[in-house]
């Protein structure tokens, strides 16, 4: 019995380090992963919107879309960055992206920074460049990812609308 106790002490104080260890692990570089998935998310704002120098980030209003995840307007007037996230059916993970909308409502750009399906989008996004509001809708769905692609129109449609909404206010 004396030998199982012992046992027993020895297996959680084993337990008991590595779990403070993992923690200070933790401490230490959950900033750091913090601050480079922003500085990620701030150089895709560039990249969508073309001459874009600084954004101002915009709260989103209660009746926002789930899909928007943020919003940022661009402090010269070039227009809007909408940071958006989805899923469909058959994702194994959200599916995110980064639309750029020109000031006159038109998508500029869409990067997309999370897609791990098995079949690519390719140049499935690049079809949406120079659209607005309703226009996206003639596009059709990407042929073998289809509910992917009907999501991935969903969500940009709401993104549209966001811009829209902040931009009439």
């Amino acid at each position: 019995m004396n030998k199982n106790i012992k046992s027993i002490v020895v297996l959680f104080s084993i337990c008991l380090v590595v779990a403070v260890l993992l923690a200070a692990v933790n401490y230490i570089t959950d900033p750091i992963i913090k601050k480079n998935a922003l500085l990620a998310e701030q150089a895709s704002l560039r990249v969508v919107l073309e001459g874009a120098e600084e954004f101002e980030e915009l709260s989103l209003g209660e009746g926002t879309p789930a899909t928007v995840t943020g919003l940022y307007k661009e402090i010269n007037g070039l227009g809007y960055v909408v940071t958006v996230s989805t899923s469909s059916s058959y994702s194994q993970s959200p599916m995110t992206f980064t639309v750029g909308v020109t000031a006159g409502g038109k998508i500029a750009d869409i990067e997309i920074t999370n897609y791990s399906e098995t079949k690519n989008f390719e140049d499935y996004p690049d079809s949406f460049k120079g659209l607005g509001g309703s226009e996206i809708n003639g596009v059709d769905v990407f042929s073998g990812v289809t509910y992917s692609s009907e999501a991935f129109k969903t969500a940009l449609s709401d993104a549209l609308t966001t811009v829209e909404e902040v931009a009439a206010k």
